[in-house]
């Protein structure tokens, strides 16, 4: 399906600055922001996955943000959806849809219109649960290699798997062979990528990390494990809580100083998947390089953004 009217899709890997660039992106274009990331939607997260802030939200408008109970689900088969309805709902405004945010998944089934794949909440609760033991695993992953050899996030990420053998048993397929990879966007969809220097960039989220313990990364996780996020289906994979679990529980980093240093290098090693997705997944995409954060950068990258925008 088509977009009638015009989007503009802004992604980058953590820590790069998207909100702060969507925001003035929005702020001159009219328009309100979609967030695609994945944690985000989840109420009593905020500090853990960047949340814009209250006075940001009531400076433009943000959609899919702290908007779920821990417990409930998030996936692409519900982003997808929502996403579309927002966007025409903010373009009958009169108002430009902006899509923010790094979840490459998510990001790349709405600009190209996958194929969504069925679900079944039972058989995935079930599975979720199978996949959270090491035997479990291996069981899932000797299912699923009847289909050929495994993608290696499968080996490695158990709620991957889970959803993987969930298709497979729907469908009898892969489900990396079931969906077709388009070179070409929806019409109206205009993607945007931040291309930060990378060594720069390792600097910035080891500072982030520090202050988002500072913050009180640590209470709210305590906080949210009180309210049940290490049961839920998909809240527990937001990045860096299960490493404070553990540090709560006084397993794996014993100090504060540890703890910050291994959820940094976690960040780290994320945005360097992130950004091996976009430059793969995103055909098409306008890459925005830069190498610092300096007082002005947003402005000046949103005076590019304007540029391509306008030029078509």
């Amino acid at each position: 399906m088509a977009s009638a009217s015009p989007v503009l899709v802004l992604l980058g890997p953590t820590c790069s600055g998207k909100s702060a660039l969507g925001l003035e992106l929005a702020s001159r274009l009219s328009g309100e922001v979609i967030s695609c990331d994945s944690m985000q939607v989840y109420r009593g997260l905020a500090i853990g996955t960047a949340q814009p802030t209250e006075e940001e939200r009531e400076r433009v408008p943000h959609h899919l943000v702290a908007c779920l109970e821990l417990q409930e689900p998030w996936n692409v088969n519900l982003f997808v959806p929502a996403a579309k309805r927002l966007t025409g709902e903010i373009s009958a405004r009169g108002h430009l849809p902006i899509i923010v945010g790094g979840t490459g998944l998510y990001a790349r089934a709405l600009c190209y219109d996958f194929q969504l794949l069925p679900s079944d909440a039972a058989l995935a609760a079930g599975l979720r649960k199978e996949s959270s033991t090491p035997e479990g695993r291996e069981r899932l992953q000797a299912e699923l290699s009847a289909a050929g050899p495994l993608p290696d996030d499968l080996q490695r990420n158990p709620r991957h798997l889970a959803r993987a053998v969930e298709i497979y048993r729907l469908t009898g397929q892969a489900p990396w062979k079931l969906r077709g990879r388009s070179e070409k966007p929806l019409e109206g969809f205009r993607q945007f990528c931040l291309l930060p220097d990378f060594a720069h960039l390792k600097e910035r989220i080891r500072r982030r990390t520090a202050a988002m313990i500072a913050a009180g990364w640590v209470d709210e996780c305590r906080e949210a494990l009180r309210r049940g996020l290490a049961q839920t289906p998909t809240a527990w994979q937001a990045l860096g809580y299960r490493d404070i679990a553990e540090y709560l529980a006084g397993h794996g980093p014993f100090t504060e100083s540890a703890l910050t240093e291994t959820l940094a290098n976690r960040t780290i090693q994320y945005a360097r998947r992130q950004l091996t997705w976009f430059r793969h997944q995103h055909p098409g995409a306008v890459w925005l390089p830069f190498e610092r954060w300096g007082p002005q950068w947003a402005e000046h990258l949103a005076d590019e953004v304007c540029r391509h925008w306008k030029n078509g």
